[in-house]
Formats: C-alpha cells, sequence, structure tokens
C-alpha cells in the first residue's frame, strides 16, 4: 500500500517531516509522484560510534542479519562451506535466525548464532577479518555494513538499494552469486595486503558518526 501515490501525498501533507534513512530510499517514495522533494522531506543516516584503535583481528568470516533468501543468507551458505574447506585456518561465525525460512549448512568450522546484543554483534566485528553483506531485494540502507566498516571488517556487499551510502564500497560482487562471492572471499583471504589494506581504510573512513 505504500507505494499509492494518494497515500504518499496524504502523508506528505500531514507529516511535520517525513525521515528517510537513505537517499535511494527517498528518491523511491518520490518515484511515481510528479515532484520529486517537499521541504519537509529530510533524509537521517543510521549512524556509529568509531572506535580510537584498530582492533586486533583474526581468521574470521561473519554474516549477521535475517537468515533468508532476501538477506542473501542462502548465497553465503552455500558459497562459505567451499570457502572453509579450502582455507582450513578460517572460520565462519553467523548471528540471526528466520522463522519463516530454514537451511541445513553445515561444517565443524561454522558456527550459527541466535541474535545477540547489539553491542556484543560489534565486539564480533571487531574480531572478525571479513564481513559479507549480500542482499538479494533491495536494502533499504544496510546498517551491518555501516558497523563492520567501522570495525575494520572488509565488507563484501551486493549492488542493493542504500547499501552503497553506507560506506565507501571497494568489494561489490558484480553478481550476486555463490561463484562471485568464493572468487572474491578467495582473493581476500590469499592476498594479505590487500585484505589488510581495505580493513584499515574501512576502519580510517567512517561515513555516518553521531558528529
Amino acid at each position: 500500500y505504500s507505494n499509492k501515490p494518494e497515500l504518499k501525498k496524504f502523508l506528505l501533507e500531514k507529516c511535520n517531516k517525513v525521515i528517510f534513512v537513505s537517499n535511494w530510499l527517498k528518491k523511491r517514495f518520490f518515484l511515481n509522484l510528479n515532484f520529486k522533494h517537499k521541504n519537509n522531506t529530510k533524509v537521517i543516516y543510521n549512524f556509529v560510534n568509531k572506535l580510537k584503535k584498530f582492533p586486533k583481528k583474526n581468521k574470521i568470516i561473519i554474516f549477521s542479519g535475517k537468515l533468508n533468501k532476501s538477506k542473501g543468507f542462502e548465497i553465503f551458505g552455500n558459497s562459505i562451506i567451499q570457502i572453509l574447506n579450502k582455507y582450513p585456518d578460517w572460520k565462519a561465525l553467523v548471528y540471526g535466525n528466520e522463522q519463516r525460512e530454514s537451511f541445513n549448512f553445515y561444517h565443524p568450522r561454522l558456527k550459527i548464532n541466535n541474535w545477540i546484543g547489539h553491542s556484543n554483534l560489534l565486539k564480533k566485528y571487531e574480531k572478525s577479518s571479513i564481513s559479507i553483506v549480500n542482499p538479494t531485494w533491495e536494502e533499504p540502507f544496510g546498517r551491518t555494513a555501516l558497523e563492520s566498516a567501522s570495525r575494520g571488517c572488509a565488507v563484501i556487499t551486493s549492488k542493493s538499494g542504500g547499501l552503497s551510502e553506507t560506506f565507501k564500497n571497494n568489494l561489490i560482487l558484480k553478481k550476486n552469486n555463490k561463484l562471485e562471492l568464493i572468487k572474491l572471499l578467495s582473493k581476500l583471504i590469499e592476498n594479505k595486503k590487500l585484505l589488510k589494506n581495505i580493513q584499515i581504510q574501512n576502519f580510517k573512513n567512517v561515513k555516518h558518526t553521531p558528529n
């Protein structure tokens, strides 16, 4: 229903302020209206506090969020098994759940956990080397990309919605599929210098802070 022009106009007329979490989302909102902006609309991004010191990294690949196809979990799961078989000194951590969909990905170095508190999740990002944020649907913003990048993860993303506004994307999947994800993960794992450079770049250049 939110795509109906009459409802959108009603919101714009009756609300003091309409807030969007990304420019992409704002553009989508105005897509079927005969104007592209109104003075009571504003983009306010999610933000994250920066760390003062680059954290110690372990050979961990992390995925967090709803464990469904829309968030790219099926692609991640099918890819990570091969990666863990190929690189025995790496492991993978998953945080999240999904009651509507079920996947049976298993590997002795893949640990799938339920949701944890936000501050604890940030600490997991600090220890991880690579974060996967590859939704197949149009992500309105993508807070996991923002947060894991700020904690010095090399973040692999898909071309989705507002993800490009979360941080300076440097690892974007050409196609959001198993083959491309395995290729990019392998490149990072085998090229330690590249991995470190991207981690430091993400850590230093946080786009959205409280300031």
